[in-house]
């Protein structure tokens, strides 16, 4: 299985996706930026409890930049 996500600029052109697909037989969702932010945010949890523990002064100096 594969994904594809794809950035319409007008409500007519996502309505054309969402009719192809329909045709095509193929699953589709529409995602909003709440819902790639919500991912994203998961994807860099996940990351940061690999990585192990880190000190608090490490945290803060990180933020500091």
């Amino acid at each position: 299985m594969e994904t594809l996500i794809i950035e319409t600029k007008s409500k007519e052109t996502t309505r054309l996706f969402v009719e192809l697909s329909k045709q095509l037989k193929l699953k589709h969702k529409k995602v909003t930026l709440e819902d790639m932010e919500d991912f994203f945010m998961a994807q860099a949890i996940k990351k940061g409890l690999k990585s192990g523990n880190s000190s608090r002064e490490k945290v803060m100096k990180a933020l500091k930049g």
